[in-house]
């Protein structure tokens, strides 16, 4: 997982690749609340970018909440509340990964793999907000473009929350977030964030990739009406057949 490279090779704009990289930067906290970012100048000189292209990343962060700007002074990280009050959430229709696969002229499919309980690292438990070590149930699906397979996921929730769902798995893997509303747990709210660059051995072989074919990781943590954390996810995504396009209404 690239963190915090831009890659040149992967078919995914550069400004683009220039926000995942500073994401990445706020959420491991390098890069901390209310203090400056590097300048516009040290970002183009660190990553070999265009003035242009670190423009549009600065002012998409700073109309997404993530930044702001003082005047004469630099730009700087927002705080957790004022990322929460710019509602930095993503619909989850634009990147649903069914849609992504149908809107490119493919038939999709999921097909359930495997399910069961394990410990959450200190990764997970971070998303999840509970404690590393505590019980979670996992949910692995493979979802098919046409005869190919496309995305490999796999899909964390707190054993606290939902008993048996070993029992119901296959066929909750068709349509996650509606079993989630028949178990009253509703997800109101998705959180995602987009990551550039290469499949871990796991996906390679799920979804048939050599070392050197760009992927796409899709983190998704769903959130309760009140921000209770219900589930988080992650996908990799083979997007060298894939393309995948929004079109916003402006509010």
């Amino acid at each position: 997982m690239m963190k915090y490279i831009i890659d040149k090779s992967l078919p995914l704009p550069l400004y683009y690749q220039l926000k995942q990289v500073i994401i990445n930067l706020i959420d491991d906290e390098v890069y901390k609340e209310d203090e400056a970012i590097p300048t516009e100048h040290e970002l183009i000189e660190k990553y070999e970018l265009s003035r242009t292209t670190v423009r549009q990343a600065l002012n998409e962060l700073c109309t997404e909440g993530y930044l702001y700007r003082k005047k004469g002074v630099g730009t700087f990280v927002s705080s957790k509340q004022q990322l929460d009050n710019q509602h930095d959430i993503i619909n989850p229709s634009v990147y649903k990964m069914d849609r992504v696969i149908n809107r490119n002229g493919f038939i999709c499919k999921t097909k359930f793999v495997r399910c069961g309980i394990m410990n959450a690292g200190s990764d997970i438990a971070r998303y999840l907000e509970i404690e590393p070590g505590e019980s979670v149930w996992y949910m692995d699906r493979i979802r098919y473009a046409g005869n190919k397979a496309a995305s490999f996921s796999r899909s964390y929730i707190r054993k606290d929350i939902l008993e048996d769902f070993d029992q119901e798995a296959e066929d909750a893997a068709q349509n996650f977030y509606k079993y989630l509303d028949s178990k009253g747990l509703v997800v109101s709210t998705v959180r995602e964030k987009l990551i550039p660059g290469w499949a871990d051995k796991e996906a390679r072989e799920v979804l048939e990739l050599d070392a050197t074919t760009p992927i796409l990781i899709i983190q998704d943590t769903g959130f309760k009406e009140d921000g209770t954390v219900i589930e988080y996810s992650v996908s990799t995504l083979d997007v060298s057949f894939i393309e995948m396009t929004a079109t916003f209404k402006r509010g």
